[in-house]
């Protein structure tokens, strides 16, 4: 999953902010990166005057739409950089399975010049859709004093899911110099994660070779593959439908391009159990964006009077490569489809 995220983030556009924010009890901050991605989003901020290439100091938040708890997605980032980053020190100030706040210390972690010492406090608390992680760097290593700031800022309600004070960060660049707003709800979220562990795999050559490659093989092989019918033994064929305008399934294709934001799948199932448990699941298997991934999983309150299970798939900006959504009903699989997004 790391690796995965890592490769999304160093090859898909991004929306370039611009304006700076004012974040109560933080000070002032400038938009320098954001990252709108299917599973998560990205937010790099820092200091007036700086930028992503000439920084002292950047306040992370990202927001993760997977499975996986806070302490497990901490876990993953300490083992990644300790494996890039052999002068790295880490320290778990609190390690809960639902809250976890961290420090680390490391010289040259993200592409820098050996020596140059970078020093991190981050928190890792539960939001409403999955782990978010709001995290604060500085170059070089941190003041004594500054180190305690940061360490009761966000060990405090600010460093959580819920606590941290902008309600919006795309409403907000919007407006420069606007005024922070109340402290957001469960609804108005924000993120967090894994901004070390991506810079230190983007500067992999290895890594950018191979993400390369499976992009031209997904471009080379797509025609054949979504012309391909499903073999699995007692499935049915699962009716792919390109997403109209106003959000209704339209034209019935397997092969999509990146403008398409919204995959519609239906299969009629006739009659089933008033108790059935129905689930869809929507699995990128390959291509631009690495390997095989369960990527959307959406369970269905059955209704008897109901004969077809239809749901859809919508992308901020979807990555080119080879799909399958598969229906299952109390756990066995009854329906199955394969699509392209060219």
């Amino acid at each position: 999953m790391l690796n995965l995220f890592a490769g999304l983030l160093f090859t898909s556009p991004y929306l370039s902010l611009s304006g700076n924010v004012l974040i109560e009890g933080l000070g002032e901050w400038v938009f320098a990166d954001h990252q709108v991605l299917e599973g998560l989003t990205l937010t790099l901020l820092t200091r007036p005057g700086e930028s992503l290439s000439s920084w002292s100091e950047m306040l992370s938040v990202m927001d993760i739409h997977v499975e996986g708890s806070p302490r497990l997605v901490a876990n993953r980032l300490r083992d990644d950089l300790l494996a890039n980053c052999l002068q790295m020190t880490w320290e778990f100030h609190w390690e809960g399975e639902e809250d976890v706040l961290y420090e680390f210390r490391s010289a040259g972690c993200r592409g820098q010049a050996a020596g140059i010492q970078e020093h991190e406090i981050g928190r890792i608390t539960q939001g409403p859709d999955g782990p978010v992680r709001i995290a604060y760097a500085t170059k070089p290593e941190m003041t004594p004093e500054i180190r305690s700031r940061w360490l009761n800022l966000l060990g405090s309600e600010v460093g959580t899911a819920r606590g941290f004070p902008i309600q919006n960060l795309t409403g907000v660049a919007r407006k420069p110099s606007s005024p922070a707003p109340e402290a957001p709800t469960a609804e108005r979220q924000i993120a967090r994660w894994l901004q070390e562990a991506t810079d230190a795999l983007k500067q992999q050559e290895d890594l950018l070779a191979e993400l390369d490659r499976l992009g031209q093989e997904a471009q080379a092989d797509a025609r054949a593959y979504s012309q391909k019918a499903p073999n699995e033994a007692g499935t049915s064929v699962i009716s792919l439908h390109r997403g109209r305008g106003d959000g209704s399934p339209g034209e019935a294709t397997t092969e999509f391009k990146t403008t398409d934001t919204l995959v519609w799948a239906i299969l009629p199932v006739g009659s089933l159990p008033a108790n059935a448990q129905v689930e869809m699941l929507w699995y990128y298997e390959g291509g631009e964006a690495g390997g095989e991934q369960l990527i959307r999983k959406f369970d269905f309150p059955w209704d008897p009077l109901a004969d077809t299970v239809q749901g859809f798939l919508s992308f901020s900006q979807p990555y080119t490569g080879r799909y399958r959504v598969e229906v299952q009903v109390n756990g066995e699989k009854i329906g199955i489809g394969r699509f392209t997004i060219r």
